[in-house]
């Protein structure tokens, strides 16, 4: 019924939507604050709230304070009963959340990605996990509401297509029709999202919108990748594609990257890179084949670089430097409000986020303030952007005549 509810565009209909998503972003909340949000007379709010009751999509949740009078009653979503499903697709790991409409996480499962995870092994084994959460917590595709997926590009949107992606450990990742996949298992909307787009959106909420521009980037060893949330909304693809926040220049002397020019950010924090110097260098682990690093996962390689010598550490630490100069550029030119940093070396290496965040610092307009995290939802954050963008994709067709209205991905 719920699902029916936000699939129906007659006028009537798209008024109480817009109703349900501002208490869905402003919730609990007392009927005056939404008149003053919304400018609908109180005759008429009343109406459209007691239906929004009586269809048990939204519910009392309590009093507000009141200084003077009876206290007002709160509204807010009902938030148990339907249900969203994120995946994040990378190639270390993949991870899907089980998400109720307040965008709690009830349940997670995850699998590290190898040489046997191609697209078809992938798929089976989401497939088992969504439907042992069906199970486990008593709902149907009725209740729900879709999948979110997010997943390392480039993509066709259009398309619900990956591209050609790097790295992949595993044979078969050029040009899967991943949508198609999912919905041939489970017939239910999907919303296809780049991973790094998706985790700046679950960021974006984990702070209750209280930044509404966010660099959240991604240096996840083989390659860098950004999303940037400009005034509470995705920066579009157009902008600044996967490839391009990777291959920003940041030393026009510097070491030639796989694309064929100099100084590229990945041509110094990819761990081929890193390896690659460290065979220049002669240094203790400078030793690894080509077919070796090609098959070693995530943990494979934090092992390797962590049993290094202080050549090794010096090398690392220096990569972190011009990752904190690119980054330096972007905040500068998006204007952003936080940075989140992500990725292996951040989390593990020590020293490593210091150092980043010293020489964004030491590079960025002297009179920005700029908030430096390593995220509140870490590994989680795609999975759940990408849940929260495919239930806000249900609001895609509204229409705000004010500037009272809520901020749709």
């Amino acid at each position: 019924m719920f699902k029916q509810f936000l699939q129906n565009t007659t006028p009537k209909n798209q008024d109480l939507k817009k109703l349900y998503l501002l208490i869905h972003k402003y919730g609990p909340i007392t009927k005056a604050d939404l008149i003053e949000k919304t400018e609908i007379k109180k005759t008429t709010l009343v109406r459209m709230i007691d239906e929004l009751l009586k269809c048990k999509f939204i519910e009392e949740c309590g009093l507000g304070e009141s200084f003077v009078g009876r206290r007002p009653i709160l509204y807010d979503v009902v938030r148990n009963g339907n249900y969203l499903i994120g995946i994040h697709i990378s190639r270390m790991k993949t991870n899907i959340v089980l998400l109720n409409l307040r965008y709690d996480q009830i349940d997670q499962e995850s699998f590290i990605m190898t040489t046997m995870h191609t697209p078809e092994f992938v798929m089976l084994k989401i497939k088992n996990i969504i439907e042992n959460f069906m199970e486990k917590h008593h709902f149907d595709q009725e209740k729900l509401m879709g999948i979110g997926l997010a997943v390392i590009g480039p993509l066709n949107r259009a398309e619900g297509m990956i591209l050609k992606p790097e790295s992949f450990l595993a044979a078969n990742w050029n040009h899967v029709p991943i949508v198609k996949l999912i919905q041939q298992a489970f017939p239910v909307k999907v919303v296809l999202e780049k991973g790094a787009n998706a985790a700046a959106v679950a960021e974006y909420h984990a702070n209750n919108y209280l930044y509404e521009n966010i660099l959240y980037c991604v240096s996840g060893g083989w390659g860098i990748d950004c999303g940037v949330v400009v005034n509470g909304m995705i920066l579009p693809d157009q902008y600044a594609d996967q490839s391009g926040y990777g291959h920003m220049i940041v030393d026009l002397n510097g070491n030639i990257c796989s694309c064929g020019k100099r100084g590229c950010i990945v041509s110094y924090t990819s761990f081929q890179s890193i390896v690659r110097q460290l065979e220049s260098e002669n240094a203790l682990l400078g030793n690894m084949s080509k077919e070796l690093f090609q098959k070693a996962s995530l943990t494979e390689m934090m092992e390797y670089f962590k049993q290094g010598d202080k050549k090794t550490e010096r090398i690392i630490l220096e990569s972190a430097r011009y990752l904190g100069i690119g980054l330096s550029n972007l905040l500068n030119l998006f204007r952003s409000e936080i940075i989140i940093l992500n990725g292996p070396f951040l989390y593990e290496f020590d020293g490593y986020y210091e150092q980043v965040v010293d020489n964004i610092a030491e590079n960025i307009h002297e009179e920005k303030e700029v908030i430096f995290s390593q995220g509140w939802l870490q590994e989680n954050a795609a999975a759940i952007g990408a849940a929260i963008l495919l239930f806000e994709s249900y609001f895609k067709d509204l229409n705000f005549s004010s500037e009272k209205s809520v901020a749709i991905f």
